[in-house]
C-alpha cells in the first residue's frame, strides 16, 4: 500500500511526456489530413487512412490516461484527490466523450449522412467531441453519444440529403496537381456551405477521375456550381443519390 503513495514522477517527466505525446499526435493529424486530401477509394492510401483515422480515436483517450497517471504519481495523495474531484465534476461529459470513441468507430457516420434517433431524424451537420448535431426540419438538434448508444440510432447509408451532393469530375489532362488545385479553388467558391469541408479523392490509380462530396448553400445554385467547374476545366456529373 505504501508503494502506491510513493512519488514516481516529477513535473519534468509530465512535461516531457506531454511534449512527446502531443508531437506524435500532431504527426498523426498531419498524416490524416494529407491522406484525406490525396486518398483514393481503394489502394494503399485508402488502407492507410482506414488505419490512421480510427487509431486517432483511441490515441486521444490513451494519451489523457497516460498523462493522468503521471500527474497522480507526482504527488499521489494531493493529485489523486484533485483528479477524483475533476472526474466526478465532469463525469457526464467524460462518459459522452468515451461513448463517442465507440460511436465514431463506425466509418459510415459522417457529415452529410442521414441519421434517425429516438427523438429526431435529419442529416448530420456537425460532429463534436461529445455529440452529433442533426439538421432537421425543425432546426438544429443535438444528441450526445451516450444517448445514441443507450437509445440506439440508424443510418441511411450511401445517401445524402438537402444540399449535399456527390460529383464525378474529369480533371484537366495537363494539370500537375489537379486535386489540390481543385481544393484551392473551391475555398473561394461562393456557392458552397462553409460549415462542410468538401471531400475530394481520386477514384482510380490513374488519377483520371475525381470524386467529390460537397454541400451547396442553396440547391438551386447547383447548376451555377457545375457551370463554374466546367469553366475551370473540371466537367462534372452528378452521382446517383
Amino acid at each position: 500500500m505504501d508503494l502506491l503513495l510513493y512519488s514516481y514522477f516529477s513535473w519534468t517527466d509530465l512535461l516531457l511526456a506531454a511534449l512527446i505525446l502531443y508531437g506524435l499526435y500532431a504527426l498523426l493529424l498531419l498524416a490524416r489530413e494529407r491522406l484525406v486530401r490525396t486518398k483514393r477509394v481503394e489502394g494503399f492510401r485508402a488502407t492507410a487512412y482506414a488505419i490512421v483515422a480510427p487509431f486517432l480515436l483511441l490515441y486521444q483517450p490513451i494519451t489523457v490516461l497516460v498523462l493522468a497517471v503521471i500527474f497522480v504519481y507526482i504527488n499521489p495523495v494531493l493529485h489523486g484527490t484533485v483528479l477524483l474531484f475533476l472526474v466526478a465534476a465532469g463525469f457526464s461529459r467524460i462518459r459522452d466523450y468515451l461513448s463517442g470513441r465507440i460511436v465514431l468507430f463506425n466509418p459510415l457516420i459522417a457529415v452529410g449522412k442521414r441519421m434517425r434517433t429516438e427523438r429526431a431524424k435529419g442529416v448530420i451537420s456537425r460532429i463534436s467531441p461529445i455529440g452529433i448535431y442533426l439538421q432537421t426540419g425543425e432546426g438544429l438538434h443535438f444528441t450526445n453519444y451516450t444517448t445514441l448508444l443507450t437509445q440506439g440510432y440508424s443510418l441511411v447509408t450511401g445517401k445524402d440529403i438537402g444540399g449535399f451532393y456527390q460529383l464525378h469530375l474529369t480533371p484537366p489532362k495537363d494539370a500537375s496537381a489537379p486535386l489540390q488545385t481543385l481544393a484551392d479553388r473551391l475555398t473561394t467558391t461562393p456557392y458552397l456551405d462553409r460549415s462542410f469541408k468538401p471531400e475530394l479523392s481520386y477514384t482510380g490509380k490513374e488519377e483520371r477521375r475525381i470524386q467529390a462530396r460537397l454541400s451547396v448553400r442553396e440547391e438551386k445554385q447547383l447548376t451555377e456550381l457545375l457551370a463554374l467547374l466546367d469553366e475551370w476545366g473540371y466537367p462534372a456529373t452528378l452521382a446517383k443519390r
